[in-house]
């Protein structure tokens, strides 16, 4: 059980971090991340993750750690440390079908996350790599660095097409948490989010200028941390999120408190209260180390 109205002696009562590109470098988190976070739930702040990645693929050092909550999928689902679900807004098996099967036509790479497991089709991996290099013109990642890195991780599965997975779905106890699509080009995304959007039925967030999530229509970061919020007696004046990129923007309206870290994107920086050091340079643990001693912390 969590407490309630917890209240952390810096005035934060609970804290929800973003993962990849935030404090999740591809599967690392420093130790000094980990340390910080760890002083924080000392400290009486209820942690919780705030991620686009389904439970299964959430490292496991923070299941059994210092986390309290798991918001994952970008809200669509609520989760306490063993996996139990708290909260859950899933996408039907035949509205998942019908959008890969449109996606596909659009030349879309897809991936798919249900309830226990992860899908990544090989194009979208070749499509997820493209992007790095167009906006960072970085050798840094390759299809075959990122193929590794995916298939490393329990639960997560490379595939040519994402269909029979969700053939495989029930909606009951294998379900449809998100689904995520990279597109050749930025023109290709906002002609595709045009089309998703007018359907009325689905949530599309821009994760970056080739790249989309897709949950239900009202599923975002911000539902989620609304619900935990709620659950906790507490008020927005107390919470304080740490993002990114485009699925984060949503978090904002919810929280007192947004923290960027230096490598986010410039959207998120420019409605974020603070904008911390690059996830290299541990700007999260600084913050939240600085926010203990009762001090502000910002570049």
């Amino acid at each position: 059980m969590l407490p309630a109205n917890p209240q952390c002696p810096n005035g934060i009562g609970a804290a929800f971090y973003d993962l990849d590109g935030t404090i999740l470098d591809l599967e690392y988190i420093s130790p000094r991340t980990i340390a910080a976070m760890e002083a924080v739930t000392r400290a009486g702040c209820v942690n919780v993750v705030c991620t686009g990645r389904n439970f299964p693929i959430v490292p496991d050092i923070l299941k059994y750690g210092s986390m309290d909550l798991f918001i994952t999928v970008n809200g669509g689902q609520i989760l306490d440390p063993l996996g139990n679900h708290l909260l859950s807004k899933a996408i039907p098996k035949e509205t998942a079908l019908d959008l890969a099967s449109w996606l596909h036509e659009e030349g879309a790479g897809l991936n798919c996350l249900t309830s226990i497991s992860a899908y990544f089709e090989n194009r979208l991996v070749s499509y997820m790599t493209q992007a790095v290099h167009r906006v960072e013109n970085s050798d840094r990642l390759t299809d075959e660095a990122l193929s590794l890195e995916i298939t490393s991780q329990k639960n997560k599965l490379i595939v040519d097409d994402i269909t029979p997975a969700l053939e495989f779905v029930d909606d009951e106890t294998n379900f449809v948490e998100k689904m995520g699509a990279c597109f050749d080009t930025a023109d290709d995304l906002k002609r595709c989010v045009a089309q998703l959007e007018a359907r009325g039925d689905l949530q599309i967030a821009v994760v970056t200028p080739t790249e989309i999530e897709i949950t239900l229509l009202g599923v975002e970061k911000g539902s989620g941390i609304e619900w935990v919020m709620t659950q906790l007696g507490l008020d927005k004046s107390q919470l304080v999120a740490f993002g990114d990129s485009g699925n984060d923007l949503p978090m904002r309206p919810y929280v007192g408190t947004f923290v960027a870290v230096g490598n986010a994107s410039d959207e998120v920086k420019a409605i974020a209260d603070s904008v911390v050091d690059d996830i290299g340079e541990d700007g999260v643990a600084k913050w939240l180390e600085a926010a203990l001693r009762g001090e502000a912390y910002h570049l």
